[in-house]
C-alpha cells in the first residue's frame, strides 16, 4: 500500500523546500528535548531527510515505514527501518527514544482512536523530557485540498485538535507554529494566499488534468499552511 510515493517524480524546487523544512523541524525537536540521551525514532521517514540529519549528527536512528518499497530503499542506505503501519509500533522497535518525529503521518490515521493509541504508545516510548514532533496539514486552511491531494488522508487536524490530543495524553506542548513552503510562522501566510491566487481551483478544474505530473497543483500544495507542534514528555515522569 502507498508504494507509489517511492517511485514518483520529484520536482527539484519542491525537494529543496522540503530539505529546509526538515532541517528546521529537526533542530526544533532537538532544541526542546530535555532527555539526557539522544536516540531518534522517525515514523513515516519518507525520503529519509530526518535520517540524513540524525546520521550527520551521529545520533542513533530507528524508523518505521509502512511502504515496502520505501523500506527497501532506506535499508539499502544502511538504516534501521521496521516495516509496518502504526499504531502499534512494530515489535522490533525496542528501547526508549529522546525524540520522535511524526511528519505528515497523523492525518493518515483512520480516526481519533488510532491517533490516541499512537500518542499513548509514545508516552511509553519516549524518555522523560523527550520530544514528540508532529507536522500535518492545517485542515482549516487546506479545505477540500486536504482530501483531494491524497486518497489516504482521513483524519483532519486543526491547531486545537492537535493540542487537545497531546494534552489529553500527558504531554506538555512547548512549541506550536505553522509553515508555508520554506517560511515558518505567520509570515508564511502571504505565500499561501499568493499560491491560491496564482492557481485557483477553477483553473485547476479547467486545465489541471493536462498539466504533466500534476506539477502546478503540487506546487500549490507545497505552500499551503501546515501545523507543527513540539510536545514534550514531562521531565519528572516515570
Amino acid at each position: 500500500m502507498y508504494d507509489g510515493f517511492a517511485g514518483r517524480h520529484r520536482i527539484g524546487a519542491g525537494q529543496a523546500v522540503k530539505v529546509r523544512q526538515n532541517r528546521i523541524i529537526f533542530e526544533l525537536g532537538m532544541a526542546h528535548c530535555l532527555a539526557p540521551g539522544r536516540r531518534v525514532l522517525d515514523i513515516g521517514p519518507g525520503d529519509g531527510q530526518i535520517a540524513a540529519l540524525a546520521t550527520s549528527a551521529n545520533l542513533p536512528y530507528v524508523a518505521v515505514e509502512g511502504s515496502a518499497a520505501l523500506t527497501s530503499v532506506l535499508r539499502a542506505r544502511g538504516l534501521e527501518v521496521h516495516e509496518g503501519y502504526v499504531p502499534p509500533l512494530p515489535a522490533g522497535v525496542q528501547g526508549r527514544f529522546s525524540t520522535c518525529f511524526l511528519l505528515h503521518v497523523l492525518e493518515h490515521m483512520p480516526d481519533h482512536r488510532a491517533a490516541s493509541a499512537l500518542f499513548q504508545q509514545m508516552q511509553d516510548m519516549l524518555m522523560p523530557g523527550g520530544t514528540f514532533v508532529i507536522a500535518c496539514p492545517d485542515a482549516v486552511r487546506w479545505g477540500s485540498d486536504f482530501y483531494d491531494c491524497d486518497y489516504s488522508h482521513s483524519f483532519p487536524l486543526t491547531r486545537r485538535r492537535l493540542q487537545q490530543i497531546a494534552v489529553d495524553h500527558g504531554f506538555d506542548v512547548v512549541h506550536q507554529t505553522i509553515y508555508c513552503g520554506p517560511v515558518f510562522g505567520a509570515m508564511g501566510l502571504p505565500l499561501a494566499w499568493l499560491a491560491r491566487l496564482l492557481y485557483p481551483r477553477f483553473v485547476d478544474g479547467l486545465v489541471g488534468e493536462h498539466i504533466p505530473k500534476d506539477a502546478a497543483n503540487r506546487g500549490l500544495l507545497t505552500f499551503l499552511p501546515n501545523l507543527l507542534m513540539v510536545a514534550r514528555r514531562p521531565p519528572g515522569s516515570a
